[in-house]
């Protein structure tokens, strides 16, 4: 597998933005986002700490054993995790929703100068989410990307305005599940569509990632990054002795 990173970061650097992605965040003043890409315009920092660059790392594995040919992202900012589908799935139909047009028109600039499969679009989840998908795209979705309004019943209606959109083995990523603490979502999620889900601990947002039905090497690699739930928190409170703190699980 040929990784797509020194393009994608080539096509965000032409422009003036340069990715600031994957730093461990005790470096940074233990401040969280510094793993997550955001991008230097001079000496400004603008963007909204999208999937890190080690998340990025992880779905282009997903090209082992994916060929999708729609995807839907929601919460497009700057188009850093959209450019970054298009590229590892070449052959598919990217279509990205955002509320600010800003980034909108900036997606779609980067799409043209570099000839990528993508739509973005201004509209707002769920709202728009039939409206768009009717318009612009041509078969059921096969990955969906959440990573817009970070609360727990915003995660939810997202997730309803896709359900019926998707094919039966599509799956579904949504970012920040651990880190924005929207975990009771998540599990209300797979409790009411009696999907099956795994929470990737080993992601740096903590991913959640939802499905009916998915190959069996697929799932090997997915449980790659994900724990047992006791050996995790086993594993938090052994941490929690060694930092010299409380931390009962």
């Amino acid at each position: 597998m040929k990784t797509i990173l020194p393009k994608l970061y080539d096509i965000f650097v032409k422009e003036g933005f340069h990715p600031m992605s994957g730093y461990p965040s005790h470096r940074f003043f233990n401040i969280i986002s510094a793993q997550f890409t955001t991008f230097m315009v001079q000496d400004r920092i603008i963007g909204d700490y999208g999937f890190s660059l080690q998340e990025i790392q992880f779905i282009e594995g997903f090209s082992e054993f994916l060929a999708p040919e729609t995807i839907l992202v929601i919460g497009n900012a700057h188009g850093w995790s959209t450019v970054a589908l298009a590229l590892i799935f070449p052959h598919a139909n990217v279509v990205a929703i955002d509320t600010r047009q800003e980034g909108i028109t900036f997606t779609n600039t980067l799409a043209r100068k570099n000839r990528l499969n993508i739509i973005a679009v201004q509209g707002r989840s769920p709202d728009d989410v039939q409206t768009i998908f009717t318009n612009h795209c041509t078969t059921p979705l096969d990955l969906i990307v959440i990573d817009a309004d970070h609360h727990i019943d915003s995660i939810v209606k997202d997730f309803f305005a896709v359900q019926s959109l998707m094919k039966d083995d599509g799956i579904l990523l949504f970012h920040d599940i651990i880190d924005h603490g929207l975990m009771p979502g998540f599990l209300d999620i797979l409790k009411n569509s009696k999907m099956h889900g795994r929470l990737l601990t080993r992601t740096s947002s903590g991913i959640g990632i939802a499905f009916r039905q998915i190959q069996e090497d697929f799932l090997s690699y997915i449980n790659c990054f994900n724990d047992n739930p006791d050996d995790y928190h086993r594993y938090v409170n052994l941490m929690a002795k060694i930092a010299g703190v409380e931390r009962p699980c």
